[in-house]
């Protein structure tokens, strides 16, 4: 099989130890503190190593058995918001990275690493948009089906307001409102970077372990998104301005969209400076300031969603046999 699904006791084994050591992750995460909250990010990985390494098929395996588990126990709810949240967009992910098998051939033969983002990205954004229409039609508003997240908010804002961690001017009850609405758009933009750095730790452990088949990308020239993405970026934008549902759901699609074109724009950078003898400095700089400030995912955002429409690294690309000939005419 092209995704080399070997189906041997050995690798059912495997599936099955993978399965388990997500759900003994999950778990780990709904208990709570420092220590669920550093598992959560690694969540995926389980099933990204066992379908990279194994198999799309065997990956496939673990996801639903951790999904059934956590469905018993602790609760079906849990079961149905680690499939949507973590098992579909993870296997989503690999499953695209592999190529997208079926029979006996990959629908995904170009720009593989942007596909394998895009498809737990869309699939996050959709359940994410899935509960805010279903939780606003159950509670009657946008507002009554938020209020839990705002409660706790207005808590924590006004507990930091009386001991001076915030300004007076501060009002609490506003700002958990505005923070409530952000919540869901948060889980899906940073649910997808989390896929996506565990998609790329997954198949390097699994390339390290001699394990995986395909070949690597160069991530850099690789990644390029449809353009549609830029599209449905710019239609979140509009539907944040409209009242009700349609704000929050574009909040989500805006903020999910927009982490994927700042990978985009992030393998532009790769692209412009390599070669240059600060390239590395520029790199270590620009990671830094991510890291450390998270503001420059806004201009990485606006380069990406430029670059579908410039192809920016292609022109560089053109641009490259001319520029030894120059240097010699002015020699």
């Amino acid at each position: 099989m092209p995704d080399k699904s070997e189906f041997t006791l050995p690798n059912i084994g495997i599936s099955i130890l993978g399965g388990l050591t997500a759900a003994v992750i999950a778990l780990v995460v709904t208990r709570g503190g420092l220590g669920g909250l550093l598992f959560a990010h690694l969540a995926p990985l389980p099933l990204v190593i066992v379908a990279l390494g194994f198999g799309v098929a065997h990956g496939a395996t673990a996801a639903i058995l951790a999904t059934v588990i956590l469905s018993v126990y602790p609760h079906p709810v849990v079961g149905m918001g680690y499939a949507l949240l973590v098992a579909g967009p993870a296997w989503l992910g690999a499953y695209a990275a592999s190529g997208a098998p079926r029979g006996r051939r990959d629908f995904i033969t170009a720009n593989t690493s942007s596909w394998a983002a895009l498809a737990p990205g869309v699939l996050l954004a959709t359940a994410v948009i899935i509960w805010l229409l279903v939780a606003s039609y159950s509670f009657g508003s946008i507002d009554e089906a938020l209020n839990p997240i705002r409660a706790r908010a207005f808590l924590l804002l006004e507990s930091m307001v009386k001991d001076k961690e915030l300004p007076d001017s501060v009002n609490p009850t506003e700002l958990s409102g505005q923070v409530a609405r952000a919540v869901p758009a948060l889980l899906a933009g940073y649910g997808v970077f989390i896929h996506v750095a565990n998609l790329w730790l997954g198949g390097s452990i699994a390339r390290a372990s001699g394990l995986l088949t395909r070949k690597w990308p160069d991530i850099a020239t690789d990644f390029r998104l449809p353009r549609a993405v830029a599209g449905v970026f710019l239609a979140g934008v509009a539907l944040t301005f409209f009242p009700g549902p349609a704000s929050a759901c574009g909040l989500v699609l805006t903020t999910a969209m927009g982490m994927l074109l700042a990978l985009q724009g992030l393998a532009v950078v790769h692209v412009l400076v390599r070669g240059s003898k600060s390239s590395a400095i520029v790199l270590a700089v620009l990671y830094f300031m991510l890291g450390l400030f998270g503001w420059p995912i806004l201009p990485l955002a606006v380069l990406g969603g430029a670059d579908t429409v410039f192809n920016y690294r292609d022109r560089k690309a053109a641009a490259a046999p001319d520029q030894p000939q120059k240097s010699a005419g002015s020699d």
